[in-house]
């Protein structure tokens, strides 16, 4: 019975893609795809028969084994790419395996990590990432692109597995792909890190130090210019920094903010920026107070609100993502605020109040500068009420009215 056993692992090996003598995205053809394909058409039937033949249930010892290598087949037979042609996706090679293993043990191949049966889900789950990280190494996972496609098929799933998740042995592929120069393999790396997260636990990372190596890839990434790698990013660090140990997490949340004010600072495409301004919004949430040190935050605020106040097209796009911003700082920052060193951004804001034409916005905007002057002193609010006095008459009759509006908010007799 082993003698068979060996069979199968021999008909799996046959029907598996071999490794490519060169990285898969050096040229568009590799002879390595059509040899796959003609030993799969010669090995997958005796590989049914040899299924049908014997029962894993009473070689227990074997079992998972053979059910690790016969799922990582399954999977690569699900994948998409130039390795399965046409002709092959004709034969549906995956639906006769799952139709073989559901005939035999009640149960379809794609869902043995659901639920423990003649096998451990854990067990066949971990010898599978186990064999996929052996082979998919730094200098080689780019042989490899079925397997890429494997692992992210696997991990795509993950959340619905019977299985718990150990970050030291299952996400050094995800890591190797984000930190890989192929866009591709950036979104695929960052993909399987987020669902790697989600499942983990607050206390995932309380032993050793892996934390830091999954921390140190995704900031290689915080300078990428690709807006979908930056959206996939910015996704992965709210989930990340949570679970991150005590006595790391204020410093990693420190280096984090700083690093996207950077990005802020420097970014000219708007649509990047919205994100950068969404993800510094999530980022003040979490780090709360400690914001309040970062003091360019307030001069990117001014400017981009400044830049709002000139061109109609930027305000479309700037104003709601910097604005909400700002009242999330305001929120958690507020009893910093000091309008000596502040004052340009009641500045701004009236600026903007000035060119808003949406009504609700503008009694959001009129509500923030009411909160921000009830901060200021009595004697700084007699400041503001005098310069709000020497306005303009001949300003338009709505932005005199807010005006007449914020000066009777203050406490001036």
């Amino acid at each position: 019975m082993i003698d068979t056993f060996v069979q199968i692992e021999e008909c799996i090996n046959n029907c598996l893609i071999s490794k490519l003598s060169t990285p898969y995205n050096e040229k568009d053809f590799h002879s390595e795809y059509q040899v796959r394909n003609n030993k799969l058409e010669q090995n997958f039937p005796k590989l049914l028969d040899l299924i049908e033949n014997v029962d894993f249930r009473q070689h227990p010892e074997i079992c998972s084994s053979t059910l690790y290598s016969l799922f990582i087949l399954y999977m690569e037979l699900r994948t998409d790419g130039p390795w399965n042609t046409e002709n092959s996706k004709v034969q549906d090679y995956p639906t006769k395996l799952n139709l073989a293993f559901e005939k035999k043990y009640s149960i379809k191949f794609e869902d043995i990590l659901l639920k423990d049966d003649f096998y451990k889900s854990q067990e066949v789950f971990d010898k599978s990432i186990k064999e996929l990280h052996q082979k998919m190494t730094l200098d080689d996972f780019k042989k490899y692109p079925g397997l890429i496609e494997v692992y992210y098929l696997i991990i795509s799933n993950v959340e619905k597995y019977n299985v718990t998740l150990n970050p030291v042995t299952v996400m050094p592929i995800a890591l190797l792909l984000v930190e890989d120069y192929i866009t591709s393999n950036k979104l695929k790396g960052l993909e399987c890190c987020l669902l790697i997260l989600e499942c983990l636990n607050l206390n995932s990372f309380t032993t050793g130090n892996y934390y830091e190596v999954v921390y140190i890839s995704l900031k290689k990434n915080m300078h990428e210019k690709d807006i979908d790698v930056t959206k996939a990013l910015f996704k992965c660090y709210p989930c990340f920094l949570p679970k991150l140990p005590l006595d790391v997490k204020k410093a990693k949340l420190d280096d984090v903010y700083s690093g996207i004010l950077d990005q802020l600072n420097m970014e000219t495409n708007l649509h990047r920026k919205v994100i950068c301004f969404n993800f510094t919004t999530k980022m003040i949430e979490m780090h709360q107070i400690h914001c309040a040190k970062k003091r360019i935050y307030k001069d990117i605020i001014h400017d981009n609100l400044d830049m709002c106040t000139t061109n109609v097209a930027v305000y479309d796009i700037l104003f709601q993502p910097a604005f909400e911003c700002l009242l999330t700082w305001i929120r958690n920052c507020w009893c910093t605020w000091n309008l000596v060193s502040d004052q340009k951004i009641l500045a701004v804001l009236l600026k903007v109040l000035y060119v808003t034409r949406d009504e609700k916005t503008k009694l959001q905007i009129q509500s923030l500068m009411m909160t921000l002057i009830s901060l200021c002193t009595l004697e700084e609010q007699h400041i503001i009420y005098k310069n709000l006095d020497s306005a303009p008459i001949t300003l338009h009759r709505d932005i005199m009215l807010r005006i007449k509006i914020l000066k009777e908010s203050m406490k001036i007799n």
